[in-house]
């Protein structure tokens, strides 16, 4: 008895539906989906849910996390949040813009490097700073932030959450920004916000930059040298499903505590993010990836102009001033670059 109630109710329910089929086509209603399709469809839903269920119960206890591998870096597509465009603006010939890789709540740094970048310092040779930022949840920092800007002009927010598995986003963003608003450049550093720069020593030693093609001077990194992190707890963490079966990182690359670019490589390598699947290593990606898909990029090495250690870009720059033969070196933990006087 149950069992004819149940068919009953089922019959009565596709009754219901071939009537209201039925009706609608009477109204006009273009309706393009008879009764037995709908019913079709009801049954192939069933059916495909019940193989799903019956895939999930032979599964075994391990699920490998499947990572995608299409996405690309969101700020190819999107707009600035903040873009100060005029940063290039109205100066014919600016030597070195400097883009750099800063933190929101790094004022103090910010203001600290400003001060270094005082062209009068460097004259005839200009600079010009672009600070590239992500967004905050926030709201008292952003509005910090925008003050900031206001006053200083010099920074570009970008659409993306400013976090540390981040930095390719803000990375691409640079190359995506000076692409756009500062072709007038000579060449292009790219620093973090904790470094010093000895512009002195940048001008004399770098200047042939200025006229060499797709060049990458930095802390270099060769092929099949740099290993790749598998710990869970290391602090480049990468998953196996990335650069499978692979221990150690197959392209030449920079540290990315400083690279100086020639200008007509930022376009390039903005292009070939355009076709290089996001990576959230950013060294790696900006200048690992993305030049081996341009033909020709030289990766000069100025591994002993670079100081990877606070104490002795200190004692370097204290004990012999614009003679210290280091162009860029890492600072101490408070970023405290009043301590460092290369001036006299």
């Amino acid at each position: 008895m149950l069992k004819y109630l149940k068919h009953k109710t089922i019959m009565l329910g596709v009754n219901m539906v071939c009537i209201t089929g039925f009706l609608l086509t009477l109204m006009n209603t273009q309706a393009n989906q008879s009764c037995s399709e709908t019913i079709k469809d009801r049954t192939l839903l069933a059916l495909t849910e019940r193989t799903i269920n019956k895939s999930k119960a032979t599964q075994t206890a391990y699920t490998r996390k499947i990572l995608i591998k299409t996405s690309y870096p969101i700020v190819l597509s999107q707009p600035y949040k903040i873009n100060n465009e005029g940063i290039c603006r109205h100066v014919p010939k600016i030597t070195c813009i400097v883009m750099v890789h800063t933190s929101l709540n790094h004022f103090e740094r910010r203001y600290n490097l400003r001060k270094t970048f005082n062209s009068t310092y460097y004259s005839p040779n200009i600079i010009r700073v672009v600070f590239l930022l992500g967004l905050t949840h926030n709201s008292t920092l952003q509005t910090m932030i925008e003050y900031e800007s206001l006053v200083h002009q010099d920074i570009v927010q970008g659409y993306f959450m400013d976090t540390y598995h981040k930095l390719t986003n803000k990375g691409v963003m640079g190359l995506k920004w000076i692409t756009e608003h500062c072709k007038n450049a000579e060449f292009v550093a790219k620093i973090d916000d904790d470094v010093f720069m000895n512009f002195n020593k940048i001008f004399g030693s770098l200047k042939f930059i200025k006229d060499v093609k797709r060049f990458l001077a930095c802390n270099r990194l060769e092929a099949d040298t740099n290993p790749i992190q598998r710990g869970i707890n290391d602090t480049w963490y990468v998953h196996r499903d990335e650069f499978k079966r692979l221990e150690f990182y197959p392209y030449t690359s920079c540290s990315g505590l400083a690279v100086f670019i020639s200008i007509d490589l930022i376009p390039l390598l903005y292009k070939a993010a355009l076709i290089s699947p996001f990576f959230w290593v950013d060294d790696f990606y900006l200048f690992g990836i993305l030049p081996a898909k341009i033909h020709g990029v030289v990766h000069y090495g100025i591994n002993t102009n670079i100081s990877l250690n606070h104490q002795r870009t200190f004692n370097c720059f204290s004990n012999y001033g614009n003679k210290c033969d280091l162009l860029v070196g890492l600072t101490d933990p408070d970023n405290n670059l009043t301590k460092i006087r290369i001036w006299g």
